[in-house]
């Protein structure tokens, strides 16, 4: 069962990883279109706390486990 909850912490890495990008590539869309309009705003908001919620769910289930956080030395 520890294994498959450290594989779901993993996948939720991913996603994070996946949810970051996106807010990057928001915000350079917004600064390339000189875009301020809130819709984008809105939604760049809205993945960046996604991301990190997932990030917090990985942590969580990770603590559960007592498995390490992938970047703990």
């Amino acid at each position: 069962m520890n294994d498959e909850i450290a594989e779901l912490a993993d996948c939720l890495d991913d996603t994070a990883e996946r949810l970051a990008e996106i807010s990057i590539e928001l915000l350079q869309g917004a600064l390339a279109d000189a875009d301020t309009s809130d819709q984008r705003a809105r939604l760049e908001r809205s993945v960046t706390r996604a991301r990190r919620a997932t990030i917090k769910a990985a942590s969580i289930l990770r603590e559960s486990t007592g498995a390490p956080e992938p970047f703990d030395d």
